[in-house]
């Protein structure tokens, strides 16, 4: 049989507009986008367990509203999403309608369970073209002696039981109702366009439509949950649940597989990252109050200060760039993590904007690895284990009652030793760990779109974006402390100012005011980036 792929180039054709289009080939149907509505009713249900007064099995149709196919009010479907396994053994999700029936089993001489045949359940049913009058006696619930078509169902133990009676006593064994749900390809009907699927979030939100429900039945005979047939080429190991007493199918564990951006997320990272992030921020507003309280009770230290000429023009820009990348990517990121609660934003365009801000921060980075290891500047991010510990306790104490205190800060920053101990050891963990993870993470995710193929024989996106995510939350965690301790100089924009213009007010040790003329030169390397004498740096 030839498909769409035969005559339309849908790779090319929807490149344009369509972010990762091979990708979306790959899992996708055309069918898919191009048949998202029928305008038309279809058969639901078929129910033989019971039969009307012309012996036929009672009905349900989708989209009509009632069950008169003439009059009703034609309403329309969405099909149901389900994995077809095509003829080159490939799978795509393709839409599809499932008919579900019910039936009388009975056991053969054998044992085995077979259909009782149509001409027997006439015989229970029926007497001389109409309904057998103990038959209307058992369906008859509002005692009118007419069975109508709320009524003519199987939907009490009594009325299965009666039935099963009837049966029992014409010689049929074990008599039970059984059911399945029969799925049926959705081939036609098919919108050009401007009338598909077009819209990101039809499928990337919670409400996705690769997870829509289908209705089954709106009263299940007997309460019998029908089984998928297994003669087909569809994976049916979705979920069917009840609510309020209509049966769904829900395709969830069959497309577990396929990983949606803004359907698909691990909970435990989420709950885990926002858990850290609130943390952080009333960490910080616990902090930051106590500290006003405590300064509005005491005078504070004023220590004497130099003005030192601590950040040079490129590490300025480097930090500021990259400072305003994540932040940005993080936004972008949390748009496509969560497009349901951010609608207004365009989700392809946040893609594309997410990776060309990740390009940036990739070169961004590596120029700067690059202006660090040639400069010497990377000795300021690696920790040096003499003293480390004792220095790093200092450190601990100051943040935690010290500053209270108004006690003077422990760490003296220098133009060769702007960090301190815990400074250092929390960017070598970011400089060493959390980019690289999140840059590499972010690149085999990119690749598994642009090469499915491939990248499905490595890892796929269920592991990548959960790890990915993780990676954020701690950014962004970060970036709440790093923020909130540049404000813990002199004065709390003291850190953001000299970031901006290079130029940091430096405290002068009460030990050394009179005597400190001038820096320890260090490595000669460094000199010509800074000035080598207090007067130099001094106004």
């Amino acid at each position: 049989m030839r498909r769409c792929e035969s005559c339309h180039n849908a790779a090319e054709t929807h490149a344009d507009w369509l972010p990762y289009a091979e990708r979306h080939m790959d899992v996708m149907a055309c069918e898919s986008c191009h048949v998202a509505q029928m305008y038309a009713p279809a058969l639901q249900s078929v129910d033989w367990t019971v039969l009307d007064q012309t012996g036929s099995a009672v009905t349900e149709c989708r989209g009509i509203t009632g069950t008169d196919t003439i009059t009703g009010l034609v309403t329309g479907f969405q099909p149901v999403l389900m994995q077809r396994q095509n003829i080159d053994g490939e799978s795509q999700l393709a839409p599809y309608n499932l008919i579900s029936s019910w039936y009388w089993l009975a056991d053969d001489a054998s044992g085995a369970p077979a259909p009782i045949p149509l001409e027997v359940l006439k015989a229970v049913y029926l007497e001389n073209d109409a309904f057998a009058p103990d038959v209307v006696a058992a369906f008859d619930v509002n005692a009118d002696k007419v069975i109508d078509a709320t009524e003519l169902k199987i939907d009490t133990p009594e009325k299965e039981a009666f039935i099963a009676g009837r049966l029992g006593a014409l010689g049929y064994a074990n008599p039970r109702i059984d059911g399945q749900v029969q799925p049926y390809s959705i081939n036609h009907s098919v919108a050009r366009g401007d009338w598909a699927t077009r819209e990101c979030q039809a499928c990337h939100t919670e409400a996705s439509a690769v997870t829509l429900p289908m209705q089954l039945t709106s009263n299940p005979p007997g309460g019998v949950t029908p089984k998928f047939v297994s003669d087909n080429n569809v994976s049916a190991s979705g979920a069917l649940f009840n609510d309020g007493g209509a049966l769904y199918y829900e395709p969830v564990a069959e497309n577990e597989d396929i990983y949606v951006f803004g359907r698909n997320r691990v909970s435990w990272v989420d709950w885990l990252g926002a858990l850290a992030f609130v943390g952080t921020l009333l960490a910080v507003g616990v902090h930051a109050t106590m500290r006003f309280y405590i300064a509005l009770l005491r005078p504070q230290h004023e220590p004497k200060l130099k003005r030192v000429y601590m950040y040079p023009a490129y590490e300025r820009f480097w930090h500021w760039l990259q400072t305003a990348t994540i932040i940005l990517l993080l936004f972008t990121g949390l748009v496509i993590h969560r497009p349901d609660m951010f609608g207004i934003f365009s989700f392809r365009h946040m893609v594309t904007m997410h990776n060309v801000l990740a390009v940036i921060l990739v070169a961004n980075a590596a120029l700067s690895l690059f202006w660090h290891l040639a400069g010497g500047q990377i000795r300021q991010y690696i920790p040096r284990p003499y003293g480390f510990f004792d220095q790093a306790i200092e450190q601990s104490k100051f943040y935690l009652w010290g500053i209270f205190k108004g006690e003077p800060h422990p760490h003296v920053k220098t133009r060769r030793e702007h960090l301190n101990p815990l400074q250092q050891v929390t960017y070598f963990g970011i400089l060493n760990v959390l980019l690289p993870l999140q840059i590499v993470t972010g690149a085999l995710m990119w690749g598994a779109q642009q090469m499915p193929t491939m990248a499905e024989k490595v890892v796929g996106l269920t592991e990548l974006a959960p790890l990915h995510s993780l990676a954020a939350w701690v950014f962004a965690t970060f970036i709440v402390a790093h923020v909130y301790l540049t404000t813990t100089g002199h004065e709390p924009m003291a850190g953001i100012k000299a970031m901006v213009t290079g130029w940091d007010e430096v405290e002068v040790p009460a030990s050394s005011r009179p005597t400190d003329k001038t820096e320890p030169q260090g490595d000669s390397s460094l000199r010509p980036a800074y000035p080598s004498t207090l007067t130099e740096v001094s106004e």
